[in-house]
């Protein structure tokens, strides 16, 4: 075994993403006394590569085509070759897809895929080929049991295979004061208002139309109520388009990508997820580690993230009317808030912390490189 693991990561992009932060965290915070990151993205490198170069992690681009490129697939199997990878670690379906066959193409012995999602949308051929390429994987990482239980049956993996690391956050951007003031000002909103909001990618999948077709219901019952919407995403016209015709221009704020979680998170008093799936949403954790209330959906890892009536509410999907009604709870309660603000930061700082998640995940490499060492390992 090298004296140091060299840790090839294959995602599609490093654009801000819940996967995409997770890759980046993970790469930053390998022991580099022990371990090499390299980080390749399939198609272009993203926002958060400039961050993890300033580090000294190597990111590369393949710039791959959409479908089937097999110029990229050459391109990456020789990339695995000289960077001498120990271990490809994939993320995403078309990652792990590509990233698994290059593995294979440039000898790589351990091959490790993490499922971040409940993906529905897959369908018998996208299956077909992972239960295929499952032979190829030495393990998989799922971030939630309900990720797990999704994709152990239909990968047909037996028990002994698999293991749930949840995602973990760095506590310290959150552990400073924050002038909640001073962050509503930079965020256009009012300092007085009881601020709503929702912090994550613009995706149909995240709720975005529940969000404000609660809020929609709350205006005559709440005139103080404000909304914030933080993120960017192929969903924003449709958002605009929906917030306009809701009457909701002037109660609710887009403002786009937003570099500061923190501060956004600083000037809201509510946290809002009304996903339709997840897997195990960082945004969460940085809402509890904030110290704020959650009312999320009840599901994928949303329900292992969040504690019902302790840390937050849960209410079932595709529901504005059960999320307007959580909303109006918290937001009418000022103190239940907080209780449940704080008992979220507690959750975070005992069970999901960066450092476990990374420790977790060295053990993966380190173990395969063991068994490797050894002569184990799977095959094709």
């Amino acid at each position: 075994m090298p004296e140091r693991i060299n840790v090839f990561s294959v995602i599609w992009s490093l654009q801000t993403g819940g996967a995409e932060r997770v890759v980046a965290d993970l790469a930053r915070g390998l022991d580099r006394s022990r371990f090499r990151p390299v980080v390749c993205c399939l198609n272009f490198k993203g926002r958060l590569a400039e961050g993890l170069e300033r580090d000294g992690i190597t990111v590369h681009a393949l710039g791959k085509k959409p479908r089937l490129d097999l110029g990229a697939l050459l391109r990456l199997s020789r990339l695995m070759r000289r960077e001498r990878a120990d271990v490809v670690h994939t993320h995403l379906w078309t990652s792990s897809f590509w990233g698994r066959l290059a593995a294979l193409m440039a000898g790589v012995k351990a091959r490790v895929v993490t499922e971040h999602n409940v993906d529905t949308w897959r369908r018998p051929a996208h299956l077909a080929a992972d239960r295929l390429l499952a032979r190829a994987t030495d393990e998989f990482i799922f971030v939630s049991r309900e990720v797990e239980a999704f994709y152990r049956p239909r990968l047909r993996l037996d028990p002994a295979r698999g293991r749930v690391v949840r995602n973990g956050i760095d506590l310290a951007p959150f552990d400073g004061a924050v002038d909640a003031v001073a962050a509503r000002d930079r965020l256009g909103l009012s300092r007085t208002a009881t601020v709503v909001g929702i912090v994550g990618r613009l995706d149909e999948r995240k709720g975005h139309r529940y969000f404000l077709e609660a809020l929609a219901s709350l205006t005559g019952r709440l005139p103080a109520l404000q909304g914030l919407v933080v993120g960017e995403g192929r969903e924003k016209p449709a958002i605009e388009t929906r917030r306009a015709a809701l009457g909701l221009d002037d109660r609710v704020r887009l403002v786009g990508y937003w570099p500061n979680v923190a501060e956004a998170l600083a000037a809201v008093d509510v946290f809002v997820l009304p996903s339709l799936m997840e897997g195990h949403p960082l945004a969460i954790l940085e809402a509890m580690a904030a110290g704020k209330p959650v009312v999320a959906t009840r599901v994928g890892g949303n329900s292992e993230a969040v504690e019902d009536g302790v840390t937050g509410l849960l209410v079932p999907p595709r529901d504005p009317e059960a999320l307007a009604s959580a909303i109006a709870a918290l937001a009418c309660d000022p103190e239940r808030a907080r209780r449940l603000g704080r008992a979220g930061r507690r959750q975070v700082e005992e069970r999901f912390s960066l450092e476990a998640a990374r420790l977790a995940n060295e053990a993966v490499y380190l173990r395969l490189c063991r068994s490797q060492r050894k002569g184990g390992g799977n095959g094709v």
